[in-house]
């Protein structure tokens, strides 16, 4: 995939999540289980918090910010400090009601935007750095392997050291069922909006909504390889603490990071 088309695939995304944030959110409001793991490995529940402790959470693609009230739930005693990006305003703006324990501030961010030309680090950075950095249901979004690569680095170096960095990656192509609709979805999806076929490479999607006419949002199906190379491109600046699979039916379909910034 060139850069040029991989810039379209951006485009389309952000179309598709304008177009429909509304009912794409009333599909967004649970929790994941592999959320809870990342937390664990984090240390931010294996006991209490200090009353009032405060906690400074980066969330990156934070949608409709569901994941700022489960750690709230999940961590009841901290004052939670949210730095919130995202690209469609209307999803964190139609989001869920937060409980009191949060302050979430949100900033307009286009990350891939921001990724080509090369200035995501400058929009992660805050007065504060990060306790936690998280950025889930996001990186399936970014087509080229460099992309995600350089997104990692970033959000590991917007999180202060000794804290942590979580991220999701979808593999939907593991779940024979939604392999078969994906495959059908991307065929669909190319002959309806005109893509060239020769761009899409091994995992890379184009996903429907609803069965609605021309609904796609780009979406990539991550490899064991491809998640390798992830850990090894932060590796000089991040532990792996933990790697594990999560959610969905079969418990498999997200495959977790949870990375702890270098001191």
């Amino acid at each position: 995939m060139d850069p040029l088309f991989a810039q379209e695939l951006c485009e389309l995304n952000n179309r598709f999540y304008r177009t429909w944030a509304d009912s794409f959110s009333d599909t967004r409001h649970n929790t994941w289980p592999g959320w809870n793991r990342c937390l664990k490995e984090s240390g931010l529940t294996d006991h209490p918090l200090p009353l009032l402790e405060q906690l400074h959470l980066l969330d990156v693609a934070c949608g409709n910010l569901r994941f700022e009230r489960h750690l709230a739930r999940s961590i009841p005693n901290a004052i939670i400090e949210v730095q919130a990006l995202d690209a469609c305003d209307e999803l964190a703006q139609n989001g869920i009601r937060l409980p009191s324990n949060v302050f979430a501030s949100f900033t307009h961010c286009d990350v891939m935007e921001e990724l080509q030309s090369g200035t995501l680090a400058d929009a992660l950075r805050f007065d504060t750095q990060a306790d936690l950095s998280v950025s889930f249901g996001f990186l399936h979004h970014t087509p080229l392997p460099e992309w995600r690569a350089t997104f990692l680095k970033a959000l590991v170096r917007a999180t202060k050291p000794g804290g942590f960095s979580c991220v999701s990656l979808w593999r939907f192509l593991t779940d024979e069922g939604l392999a078969a609709k994906a495959k059908k979805s991307t065929a669909s999806g190319i002959a309806e909006l005109g893509y060239p076929k020769e761009q899409f490479g091994k995992g890379d999607c184009l996903l429907g909504w609803k069965n609605e006419k021309g609904a796609y949002r780009y979406c990539h199906s991550f490899s064991d390889e491809e998640i390798n190379d992830l850990v090894s491109a932060v590796s000089n600046e991040a532990y792996l603490k933990a790697r594990f699979q999560a959610d969905g039916r079969t418990g498999t379909l997200n495959e977790y990071l949870v990375l702890q910034r270098k001191r």
